[in-house]
This record gives structure tokens, sequence and C-alpha cells, in this order.
């Protein structure tokens, strides 16, 4: 049934249907993730910044673990369903871009929810859009991009409902879970759940260092703003490509 639902997606590729689906599968990759992260991180709020670049990372190492305890094949690897991107990397079952996705929106809407009635309806109508790239583009299974979501809320609200019983920082608490990350890390054998863990070690030693000797403000003057903004997302560029 799941195969079928991507060759159903499949029968109706056209020419605009590739560019706008293509165009769409991007809000789930880490492109557009650095790109709100830096603008948040260096322009809004550093300790907003710190937990939405948290709970996304999070958020990619659970993906990453059950990706290695479900092992699926993807779509394209079926004669029948063509791959309208370069292949992704990795094992099908959750889809990291559905949980990507789906971890920001639910971020970005427990601050700016309440800002525009707009606002939610177009956070969640663009996690529905990747979900559905994801299929027609071959990479993914009904079921994958469902569950992908659904990992997504599950962190989430793992964050929102334990928040209240830890009775120390964020900072003190991630070092403290090092070494469990680093356990998984000898079973979870896949440079994406690696990666992710070494962006949480960077993050965290980075944010502690700049709030002991540097603690910059976040408000500044236009000019600045481009400055700090620019400087930013190169380094955050770099460094994902570093990553690869």
């Amino acid at each position: 049934m799941d195969l079928r639902i991507v060759e159903w997606f499949q029968g109706f590729q056209n020419g605009f249907f590739d560019i706008i689906f293509k165009v769409f599968n991007e809000f789930g990759d880490e492109l557009v993730f650095l790109i709100v992260a830096s603008i948040i991180w260096w322009l809004i709020s550093k300790e907003f910044g710190y937990r939405f670049m948290m709970i996304f990372l999070v958020s990619v190492g659970v993906n990453d673990i059950f990706k290695n305890i479900f092992q699926r094949a993807r779509p394209y690897t079926f004669s029948s369903v063509e791959s309208l991107v370069e292949p992704t990397y990795g094992y099908s079952f959750p889809s990291g871009h559905a949980q990507n996705s789906m971890t920001m929106a639910l971020v970005l809407k427990e601050r700016y929810g309440g800002l525009n009635k707009w606002v939610n309806p177009v956070l969640f109508t663009i996690v529905g859009l990747v979900m559905i790239a994801r299929i027609y583009l071959g990479q993914h299974y009904l079921t994958d991009v469902i569950a992908g979501a659904m990992f997504a809320v599950g962190v989430y609200y793992a964050f929102i409902k334990l928040a209240p019983y830890v009775k120390i920082s964020p900072i003190k608490l991630f070092y403290y879970s090092m070494p469990l990350l680093l356990i998984i890390g000898i079973f979870v054998v896949d440079k994406n759940y690696y990666v992710a863990v070494a962006s949480m070690i960077g993050l965290t030693l980075g944010y502690d260092l700049e709030k002991r000797f540097i603690n910059y403000q976040v408000k500044a003057p236009l000019k600045i703003q481009i400055i700090k903004y620019a400087i930013g997302i190169i380094i955050a560029l770099l460094l994902k490509e570093g990553l690869k």
C-alpha cells in the first residue's frame, strides 16, 4: 500500500510540480534550519536561539536512532519509483525532512504563534507540503512522513513536559547528558547521529563560553546587525560543509 501511494503521487509528475516540491523539499533540510537559527541567534535572542537549535538537534539524533533501528529502504530503490532529486542518504523511516520541518514549526509556533492569525497556518502548511514533497520526489513513504512528524511532536513535548522538573541550567544539563549521548554513539554507527551530537557539543560550548567571556548584545544598529548576520551565516555554512 505504501509503495502504491508513492506511485500514485508520482503519477502527477510534471515540470511545474517538480519545481514546487523541490522548493518545499528544502524547508526540511539543514540549510533552512541554519538560516532560521542564525537569524534568531544573532538578531533576536540567544536564549531562544539555543533552545531552538538544541530541540532541533536532539530531534535529528532521535530520528537517526530510529532510522538505524528500522533500516527501511527508500521508495526509489524500487524500479517503479523515480528519485526526482539526488537520492537521500540513509534509511527511510522515519522521515528526517518531515521531522525537521515539524520540529521547527512547533518551536517557532511557541514564540510567534500569537503574533498573527496567519503564522500557525503558514507554518503547518509548509510542514504538510514538505511531507508531500518527500513522497512525490520518491524519497519517502506516507508512513515515513507521518512518523517523522509524530516523532517531532514527541520530542518537542518531551522538552515542554520535562522542563519544569529540571532545576539546573540547560547548559549544565547538556554537559551531564554528554556521556549518555556518546555511549549511544557506540551503537548508532551513523554519520548523521555523530554530526548531530558534535553540533550539540559545539553549540553548547560556544554558548557557554560566549556567556562567560563575551556576552554580546543581540540588539544593535541595523549596520551592525547586517554584519553580525553575515558573519554568522558564513560561519554556519562553512561548518555545514565541513561536517559533510
